[in-house]
């Protein structure tokens, strides 16, 4: 399948990440109080329906584990094997155990150089703070001498759960707006242009917002002349499909992204298969003037992951 769909949001369950952050952690964010079943078969097999040639892999969620760096390396080399194992079917973000900044630097370096990875998956805070956050300066003056690419997930939140639905369904999103726009605010996308920052989810409720960033931004002391054009910020992020694709989506994402800069994704297995069946028929369906089906299932990603078009 060498010209088949590329899908830069798929996640994976190695040992290791078991038994560090538990299936009950991840049962508790699911609209369905289940956690997902997964397996390479199980993976393969769905990327085989549904005409998807690779799959490149990061762990979900990663609440505070005893044991961060360990945890980050296994979860490294478990992906490093799969990679090995199933040849052209996976890459890889890595993981880094953040928030510790000196073991991040060297498991990055370790990632890229050794693994080989394709990039890293980085969380929306850590200890509560947002990635636009001045502790994360080396990690990104490392990264944008790298030309890293970065996959940005969400986390489970620092602030108290509101009682209305799990953490997948509000807070996620919400929190992917919120540490985006921390990285607006702080410039960083300005003073790190090298790195290529991936918003799951379509960037959360970002694009809706883009009006009212906007004239925030304007409105902040001394922040337009620290971000530049607010329009140029949300253009520099890439998008992904993963639980996103849909009519009121692309209308947004049309309007202020680089057609470039979306990306398929899936979130297997965090979606259900109807829910995979649901989002590809909604991909199927797009009819928004400059936005490429072919462009979002694969080119684009292989422009930026460095894979054939």
């Amino acid at each position: 399948m060498p010209f088949g769909k590329i899908d830069t949001h798929q996640h994976f369950f190695p040992q290791t990440y078991i038994n560090a952050v538990g299936m009950d952690v991840l049962a508790a964010q699911m609209p369905n109080k289940r956690a997902p079943d997964w397996s390479p078969e199980k993976a393969i097999a769905m990327m085989d329906e549904a005409g998807i040639a690779e799959g490149i892999l990061s762990v979900s969620s990663v609440p505070h584990v005893a044991d961060p760096i360990r945890v980050a390396r296994d979860c490294n080399d478990a992906a490093a094997t799969l990679r090995q194992i199933h040849p052209g079917r996976f890459g890889a973000f890595a993981s880094l155990p953040l928030p510790d900044i000196d073991a991040s630097l060297a498991e990055a370096t370790y990632a890229l150089d050794a693994l080989k990875a394709d990039g890293f998956i980085l969380f929306t805070s850590y200890d509560g703070a947002y990635l636009g956050d001045d502790r994360f300066t080396p990690l990104w003056e490392e990264l944008d001498q790298r030309r890293a690419v970065v996959l940005i997930h969400p986390n489970e939140p620092s602030y108290a759960l509101p009682a209305v639905a799990p953490a997948s369904v509000l807070e996620f999103p919400f929190e992917t707006t919120r540490t985006a726009t921390s990285l607006i605010l702080a410039g960083v996308l300005t003073r790190f242009p090298a790195i290529r920052f991936i918003l799951s989810h379509a960037g959360g409720a970002l694009p809706y917002l883009f009006p009212r960033v906007a004239l925030s931004l304007n409105m902040m002391p001394g922040v337009i002349e620290r971000v530049g054009d607010p329009a140029a910020a949300f253009r520099a992020f890439y998008y992904d499909t993963a639980l996103a694709a849909g009519a009121p989506t692309f209308a947004a994402l049309g309007q202020i992204a680089d057609p470039s800069h979306i990306l398929f994704g899936t979130d297997f297995p965090m979606a259900p298969d109807f829910g995979l069946r649901t989002f590809a028929s909604a991909l199927e369906a797009m009819d928004v003037p400059g936005l490429s089906r072919s462009a979002i299932y694969r080119d684009n990603a292989a422009v930026l992951l460095g894979r054939p078009r």
